[in-house]
């Protein structure tokens, strides 16, 4: 099970999934890739990349506006 606390939201979701590529993670939670920063352990990920079972996975989602 991965746990992911999407800050902006603040909640957690757990999916059921071992592992997933940080790009599917996104997709799943409704979430766009160019506004947000996915963290894996502390780590700033790229949406490549993939987060497991057991990491501390943090989404900031991140706007800008004028």
């Amino acid at each position: 099970m991965i746990r992911v606390k999407v800050l902006e939201a603040n909640k957690i979701i757990e999916l059921e999934d071992e592992e997933i590529i940080v790009k599917n993670l996104l997709e799943r939670l409704g979430l766009r890739q160019t506004e947000c920063i996915v963290l894996r352990n502390g780590v700033v990920v790229t949406e490549e990349d993939a987060v497991r079972s057991g990491d501390e996975v943090v989404v900031y989602t991140v706007k800008s506006g004028g």
